[in-house]
């Protein structure tokens, strides 16, 4: 008899002690976001030798790394990765395709999160704070934690883009920031505040001018650190629009290029840019008190210098290692800040990348590789040039020619003679027959491409049926189109490549053990794995899926 009451003890009390372990599961103090724009994963180990033991070595050491995390889409851009990152879902849902693609409601270019509806608030230049996220068409990780507790969570991005702040901080956030030139202030939207004026801690830390503080220092190697990664004789495989102000390598004087540039502009061109971003992003954590409460807050913080870096000075620039090493110590700041403010077990935080980056086509070349540069400026010019020899078009066909891909003129080729298969198709040959380029498709042939066809998978993924191109196409691995950012020197981003796609993922603090896993993972994972280890709702888009060896 008395061995039957403790078994049906044992028994009653099984259910109950796993009532218990799940009745109100613990959450962090604070989670924070950090996205290294242009962050290829292998800098993680390139530059290991230099790396102080605070930063980047704590977070591998201490912390969780997913070392085959890759985008599961194409174009690797900015946008649409903080996208992807925050919605755990791809372009062809959330409907980030691009930074600036053709918008055929506005019949107009459109640049991600531009929104004419809102007010600049903390700079007179009217146009800079003109912007919501209204761009994104599914819900954000940061979004769901404000749902998840009747809004008493609270989001802050922080980014010296805009669209790295916007973007990752979601529909609802308490607020959202970015850095204007002209003005070397925060800013941010009326989209996100009722008042047209800063709050006054904002106000105070930019009235203490750090960016032109930070641009009266020189730009130096830091002492006693190891450069030997980085190639020696690379001037010539440098690029970008302010190259001519950048001569004969580090030390720089800012002092003296500022004085050319006018504006704050430079500071995103110089590692003291993630300095400040840090800098702000602290301020922010200390006056909204975040982590103060029972209920974890959200702080999403990019450091974007390492992008205007790495497209000026490509992946084997010093400059651009140096950006990483000048990182690797704010990295270092700010776990040590969380440490002392939070505990490392009271904090969430985990460190990934935007997109990767391409070696310098130019310099390939250079060594016997069979790349070069698509001509993608010209391609709009050259279609119609193209239509006009074979149709006999008077008006445009093409709209708009960006990202590898082309917006067709509708309206105008039902009032031709020509057929709309004939001219996609025309188009569709015309492409595939120009030098490094892969293989080009309409909306239509690329839904029903087999599965097997290389690349397919990333490709349809990141196409949105109302707001991407008529008609996509993919370069040869190594080739890259040129655009605003990239001519010939740098280095550029954007395809289905492993340097664009493959980029780290550490998990750090509350409840991560340290180790590594070598599965794949999708950036789009993240989300859904944030979501599953606080016990809310995933974003609403949500294709990725939980990240199983973190959790074990």
């Amino acid at each position: 008899m008395r061995s039957f009451l403790i078994s049906a003890c044992l028994f009653f009390s099984f259910p109950l002690f796993l009532f218990s372990q799940h009745s109100r599961p613990t959450q962090p103090k604070i989670i924070v976001g950090i996205v290294v724009d242009q962050m290829r994963y292998d800098y993680l180990y390139k530059y290991w030798s230099s790396y102080g033991e605070g930063g980047f070595k704590r977070l591998l050491s201490e912390g969780y790394s997913c070392e085959n995390t890759h985008y599961n889409y194409m174009p690797t851009y900015t946008g649409p990765g903080h996208a992807a990152i925050y919605t755990g879902t791809t372009p062809s849902v959330n409907g980030v395709v691009a930074n600036i693609w053709w918008d055929r409601e506005w019949a107009d270019e459109r640049y991600v999160t531009s929104d004419p509806n809102y007010l600049t608030v903390g700079s007179p230049d009217t146009m800079v704070g003109q912007h919501s996220p209204k761009v994104l068409l599914s819900s954000t990780i940061t979004d769901e934690l404000r749902l998840s507790n009747n809004f008493r969570s609270k989001v802050v991005g922080v980014c010296i883009k805009d669209r790295g702040s916007i973007l990752p901080a979601g529909h609802i956030p308490n607020a959202c920031y970015w850095f204007d030139d002209k003005s070397g202030n925060w800013i941010t939207s009326s989209y996100y505040t009722d008042s047209l004026a800063l709050p006054e801690w904002v106000t105070a830390f930019n009235d203490r001018k750090l960016a032109a503080s930070y641009l009266g220092n020189k730009w130096s190697k830091l002492p006693g650190a190891d450069y030997s990664q980085s190639f020696e004789n690379w001037d010539e495989f440098k690029g970008g629009k302010y190259l001519p102000l950048f001569k004969g390598g580090m030390p720089y004087d800012l002092a003296a290029i500022r004085a050319k540039m006018k504006d704050e502009y430079l500071i995103r061109f110089t590692p003291f840019g993630n300095r400040l971003t840090l800098d702000f992003a602290l301020e922010a954590v200390e006056k909204m008190e975040l982590g103060k409460d029972e209920f974890p807050d959200f702080l999403c913080l990019s450091f974007s210098c390492t992008d205007y870096i790495g497209h000026q000075f490509g992946v084997h620039a010093e400059e651009t290692q140096d950006a990483y090493l000048k990182l690797d110590k704010d990295l270092t700041r700010l776990l040590s800040f969380l440490d002392q403010r939070f505990g490392k077990d009271n904090a969430l935080v985990f460190l990934t990348a935007d997109h990767g980056a391409a070696e310098t086509p130019a310099h390939l070349k250079s060594i016997g590789f069979p790349v070069d540069v698509f001509k993608e400026h010209k391609l709009k010019a050259r279609l119609d040039s193209m239509l006009l020899d074979q149709f006999g078009n008077s008006k445009s066909f093409v709209l708009y020619a960006e990202n590898q891909q082309v917006w067709l003129n509708w309206d105008n080729i039902q009032s031709s003679r020509a057929t709309p298969e004939q001219v996609e198709q025309a188009i569709i040959d015309y492409i595939r027959h120009q030098p490094g380029v892969y293989d080009v498709f309409s909306k239509e042939q690329l839904s029903s491409a087999p599965p097997e066809f290389p690349f397919v998978d990333k490709w349809r993924r990141g196409i949105h049926p109302q707001r991407s191109g008529d008609i996509s196409f993919q370069l040869q691995p190594g080739w890259h189109g040129d655009d605003k950012s990239f001519k010939e020197g740098g280095t550029t981003h954007g395809t289905a490549y492993a340097y664009d796609t493959h980029v780290p993922l550490v998990w750090y603090g509350w409840h991560v053990k340290s180790g590594e896993t070598y599965e794949p993972v999708d950036i789009t994972d993240i989300a859904p794995t944030i979501a599953a280890m606080l016990r809310i709702m995933e974003p609403n888009g949500t294709t990725g899926k939980v990240i199983l060896p973190l959790m074990r």
